[in-house]
């Protein structure tokens, strides 16, 4: 039995049907999905109250905390990638639409595993 966590930055709390937040560092909530032997068993939404919007964490600390192992995400800065790879998350970038339709691009194996220089800094 293999439990994977999936968290996603999204714009709003319609679990599957959420539009992906395409700036990281300013989503208002965490979608969080849970696998089990490649079915969803569960979805959560968190809201994120970070320093963009007067909390005391980061995003990134926020997503480190939920204990999700992959991130799934529109773009991210290097500082949150570095940050997240420290803690042994995969992280995937280029996401965008709905988090169903994010799902099954990752599923296939069409997103990109990102790195110090997946953001494109207009939008992270």
């Amino acid at each position: 039995m293999k439990i994977t966590i999936i968290g996603i930055p999204t714009l709003d709390k319609r679990g599957l049907l959420a539009d992906i937040s395409m700036h990281f560092g300013k989503t208002p909530y965490f979608t969080l999905i849970k696998y089990e032997d490649n079915e969803i068993k569960d979805i959560e939404v968190i809201e994120i109250f970070g320093k963009h919007s007067g909390g005391s964490k980061t995003p990134a600390e926020i997503i480190m905390n939920s204990k999700a192992d992959i991130l799934i995400c529109g773009n991210l800065g290097s500082k949150a990638v570095s940050m997240l790879s420290d803690g042994e998350m995969e992280i995937f970038s280029g996401a965008s639409g709905k988090v169903k339709d994010v799902l099954k691009e990752w599923k296939v194996g069409n997103l990109t595993v990102a790195d110090e220089n997946s953001c494109n800094e207009n939008d992270c």
